[in-house]
This record gives structure tokens, sequence and C-alpha cells, in this order.
């Protein structure tokens, strides 16, 4: 059975997510007809083919987390509906929804329009937006990071274009930011009609938001042309823009004005849902989300347990709710030995019922020692009951072991993948820039005839094959305006994680630009900052993105006297008295989870001329990793 559909959000602070879902779940039972039932833990029937199964947890004081979780049987198979709700009281609450659709089973005489239709990419049965979600975002202000979730698509005016700005620029958001552009003469409320049709199937799942013409026109100031929502567009950003790259602008998908005009409004509907959903059930759980659903994952079976030992099911016939049927052999197993040990309890029971009568009767045929047999094999019974228990915890807890193991693998991978190929792209584009820049140098040298001066900058130029190469590069002075005085180790740890030289030889194209920056400082062909340089190198010197330096930390870094102290790295004391200086200004060599190396420096080119390198290695603590 797949996930179809999942969307995670937060509600602002002062909502109450435990009774606003609560209230809303309630509401979307009697929708859809099933008797009401209070959302108490324990196992309820609401209909013939509906069980709900609520389980809540309580760990700490003041912290609550509750989940719901309703099987519906069909002809097509089961859907399962599950809510988790947490609050803690100092976060904000979050509200977490996922439906699993039964597997599609088209029969000869599906169309192919249906199963375009009512089929997703993972041949399960097409899973549209639950109503609960659409009224839930309705009612509540609901956010994911600095971006709204909403039922509706925002209306985005001039004066709220920064805020629309540091939404999608935002490094918590983990889901979509679909913002349109308006269409020339278009009125605003006729634009967000025509987005919302567009964009229904993404509710829950992304912030929709509409520009007017004023906030059209800022927007298109503030980002770069790559980065730019065309007229009468729609543009999907997925997290972690980078304004600034240009490689980074192909990760940013646009439906432009001519397809939405030419193509059918369900199809184009149906097409932007798909993608969201796609890219939110290949996102890794947040990690307080994840924490609160493996606890809830492990009592869940327990509370089932409980709810089948006070209610036994009938050993000849089918019990209440009984769904095995339609579930793999491993669950249908799992399935029976439970009733097993249930029916044995029963058994169990009924053996004492009658010792206890046998005790209360003088004429019990056989006497004592018939009684003792009896007692006997009531402990024996008994004593087979608590290993049948014992074993299926042993086993639930084993599978749920498994299970989170390999889900932590497999975030790991996803993770790893999605930085792969961004990486390759970024190395991709520089690639064909570079190539055409040799073609074109070769010539100027090969007329002027000098292309033996070139033999001592191409051997400053070859990469290192390991980050240990690097520091005896730097330790041999190979780059006259770079000095390193930081600590060896975090860098030498990188090797462990870059086999193939990949993030040394960046790391080293780094180092040769800061230097080529230095002495074009120097030699007075460039005046101002690094960020200028990489911009505009001056013809000749090596040049390097952009997009991979910031000339300063983020604003919760700076703010934190913690975060900043781990940026604070040596430097002559005629750099500085106290032999060390906060370094903000970076390099990003690659993307790789926590790992992620990066390079930190003091430029001090206006006073001795040279950079000073403090930290090569993996990615500092920030706010979000800390």
């Amino acid at each position: 059975m797949a996930v179809g559909y999942r969307s995670i959000f937060s509600l602002r602070h002062g909502q109450d997510a435990m009774r606003l879902t609560a209230e809303q779940f309630r509401s979307w039972l009697a929708f859809k007809g099933y008797r009401s039932a209070a959302v108490a833990p324990g196992v309820h029937q609401v209909a013939e083919d509906a069980q709900l199964v609520v389980t809540e947890l309580d760990p700490h004081i003041g912290s609550r987390s509750l989940r719901c979780r309703l099987t519906e049987s069909s002809s097509a198979g089961e859907w399962v509906t599950t809510v988790t709700v947490h609050r803690d009281g100092r976060e904000d609450d979050w509200v977490w929804v996922d439906v699993n659709a039964p597997p599609s089973t088209p029969g000869p005489a599906a169309s192919y329009e249906r199963l375009i239709k009512d089929v997703d990419a993972a041949d399960a049965w097409w899973t549209g937006v639950p109503h609960m979600v659409r009224v839930l975002l309705s009612v509540a202000d609901a956010h994911d990071g600095e971006m709204v979730l909403s039922a509706q698509p925002t209306l985005v005016t001039a004066a709220d274009v920064d805020g629309l700005i540091s939404a999608i620029c935002d490094p918590g958001r983990r889901g979509t930011a679909l913002v349109a552009a308006p269409i020339p003469d278009v009125p605003a409320p006729r634009m967000t009609s025509h987005v919302e049709r567009l964009t229904r199937e993404c509710v829950g799942l992304a912030g929709i938001y509409v520009l007017d013409t004023g906030a059209a026109a800022k927007l298109e100031e503030s980002f770069a042309p790559s980065h730019s929502v065309p007229l009468g567009a729609i543009r999907t950003f997925l997290p972690e823009v980078d304004p600034a790259s240009a490689v980074d602008a192909r990760r940013h998908r646009v439906l432009l004005a001519r397809t939405i005009a030419e193509q059918p409004p369900g199809k184009l509907a149906h097409l932007l849902g798909r993608a969201n959903r796609s890219r939110a059930l290949n996102l890794p759980l947040p990690s307080p989300v994840a924490q609160v659903d493996r606890l809830l994952s492990r009592e869940e079976p327990a509370a089932v347990l409980r709810a089948i030992q006070e209610t036994p099911p009938d050993p000849f016939g089918r019990g209440p709710g009984d769904g095995a049927a339609g579930l793999a052999p491993a669950g249908q197993a799992a399935i029976t030995a439970v009733r097993e040990v249930a029916i044995a309890g029963e058994l169990l029971t009924s053996l004492v019922s009658e010792f206890q009568s046998g005790v209360s009767r003088a004429d019990v045929p056989g006497g004592p020692d018939d009684m003792a047999a009896r007692y006997r094999e009531l402990l024996a019974e008994g004593r087979g009951v608590l290993r049948g228990h014992l074993e299926i915890s042993r086993r639930l807890a084993g599978l749920q072991d498994m299970l989170e193991d390999v889900e932590d693998e497999r975030d790991l991978v996803r993770a790893r993948l999605e930085d792969e190929q961004l990486a390759h792209a970024e190395t991709q584009a520089e690639l064909l820039k570079a190539k055409l820049e040799l073609d074109r140098l070769r010539g100027i040298l090969s007329r002027a005839g000098r292309v033996d001066q070139t033999r001592a900058a191409a051997a400053a130029a070859q990469s290192p094959g390991s980050f240990a190469e690097l520091l005896e590069r730097l330790d041999e002075h190979v780059l006259s305006c770079v000095i390193f005085t930081g600590d060896p180790k975090n860098a030498l740890d990188l090797d462990d994680f870059d086999p193939l030289g990949t993030w040394a030889a960046k790391s080293w194209d780094v180092l040769r630009v800061l230097n080529g920056y230095a002495a074009a400082r120097r030699h007075g062909e460039f005046s101002k900052g690094v960020h200028a340089y990489l911009g505009h190198t001056p013809a000749g010197r090596p040049g390097y993105p952009p997009g991979a330096h910031s000339t300063q930390e983020s604003e919760p870094v700076e703010r934190s006297p913690k975060l900043r102290k781990l940026r604070v790295f040596p430097v002559p004391e005629d750099i500085h008295p106290d032999g060390a200086i906060f370094m903000d200004a970076h390099f990003k060599i690659a993307r790789r989870g926590l790992v992620s190396p990066r390079i930190h420096y003091h430029d001090d080119t206006s006073q001795t001329g040279k950079i000073y390198v403090g930290y090569i290695g993996k990615h500092l603590p920030n706010a979000h990793t800390n």
C-alpha cells in the first residue's frame, strides 16, 4: 500500500492544534457518514467497513502527541488515513496527514484516460487532497518555515514582496513555493481564482502565491533574470534557493503562460499535484516529526494488542474489522499469531472459571488430585500465553528497529543523490565555460608565441588528489598570497568522504581564486572585495561561481555567541591582538548533508596583501543543524 498524499505543517504560536484537529477530524468522520466517535485512545468500529485506531502519547510534562488512523475497506482495497498532531507548549504545534492508497489493478476495460487521471506513478490510486486538510488550512494559520500554507492562494502586493523573498529563500522551508505572475489586464481576483483552479491539487503540499502587477515588477528587480517569473507563468521554487546562481535556476521549473493557455486546467492541476506529491513523499521526515512517529509506531501495536485481549475474536469466525485477507503474507502471519495468543487467553479465562467453580464444590470427581492436575494445566497454559505475548512484542520491536534503520538509510541516500545531481549540473556548466575560455586563450597565446610562459601557472592549477596533498601544497607556499592557519585535521577528515578527490580539487580551485584575487589587488588590477571579484573577474585571473560564495553568515549565526565562537580562527597577532578573528566569509565546496564542506577565510589584502584561511572542513553547526 503506497502513500499517495503527505502534508506536514505547523500552526502559528497560540493556536491549539490538538483541539482544532480533533474538531475537524470528528467533522470529517460525520461528513463521510460514519457514526460519531470520540477521538479517544483505543480501537473504534465507526462503520461496518471502517475502523479507527487512536493512539496517544504524553511522554513529557506539557507535551502531547495524538495519532488517529482510519482504515476503510472498499472494493478497490484499503484506504488508510493517518492524522498525527503534536503539541509541546514551546515550539509551534504541528500536524501531519498521510493517506495510503490501495494498489491499482485496472481491468482490461479501463481506458487510458482513466489510468492517467486515477492512477499515479506508483501504480496506486490517485489520492486527492483530503477534505479535512482543506478545511483545517482554511480555519488555521498554518506555515512551513516562513512560507504560508493555506487552502487558497495568497495575493502578494508590492509591500509583501520582501516577505515573499524571505519565504522563498528560507533555509527552513521544506515544501515548494508556487509563484504565479499576473496576466496583463486581468484583475487580481480573477487571476487568483484562475490560479486556485490550477493549484487545487497542491493544497497542503506547497505555498501558493499570486503576484499583482506591482509585486511582479518589484520581484523582477530583486531577482536575477534566471530566477524571475515570466508574466502569466507559474514558477515552482524548491527549497534552498540561490538567486545568485544561474545553475540553481535549473531546479526551479517554470510553467509558461502559453502552456497554461493551451492545456485543460484539470490536466495542469493534476500535473502540478503529481509533481508536488512526488517531492513531498521523497523528503525525509523532519527530525521532531520522525521522533514522535517512532514513539507512536511502537505504542500503536501495543494498543491494538490490548484491544484484542479485551475483546478476543471468535475462534470460528471472522472478527470485527478483520482485514487480514488483503494483507501480505507477513502481515497475515502477524495477525494470526496475535489471534492465537488472544484465543489462548480466552481458554485460560475459561480454565480459571472452571477451577474456581471446582474449588467451591465438594462433589467434584477425582478429589484433590484432579484439582491439582487442572491447576498444573492452568499454569502451563498461562505460561504459554505469557511467552506468546513476549514473543510478539519482541518481533514487533525488532521489525520496528529494522524499519527505522531502513528509513534512515533511504533518507541519507536520497539526500546524497539530490546533492550530487546539483553538484554535477554546476560542474557541467563550469566545465563548458572553462573549455570555451581555454580554447580562446590557447589561440591568443599561440598567436603571441608565449605558450612556454603558461607552464608555471599550469602547475599551480593542477588539482590535488586529496586534502592531504592540498595541505602539503599550502605548506610549500605554492600560493604566495594564501596563508592557512587552521587545524589540518578538519581538512584531512574530508578525505574519508571524498575518495576520488573531487572536493579537494574544488577546494584548490577556490584557494587559487583567492590567491588570484589577492594578486590582482596587489598589482592594482582590482580594488573591490572577493564577491565583486567573482562577478567581474579580471582577464587572465582565475574565477569561480559567485553563487558558491557568501560574504557573511546567516542572521541567527551572527546573533548567537555560541555559533559565532565556532567561526573564530587563528591569525597572526599583527592582524588581530587576540591572535584570532571571526571569519564569516566562506565558500561552499559541495552539498552533502551535514558534511557539506566549507572554506572560511579572512580578507586582509588591504593591509598585508594576504588571505588567511582559518578553516577547511565539514559544514559548521548553524541554527538548523545545532
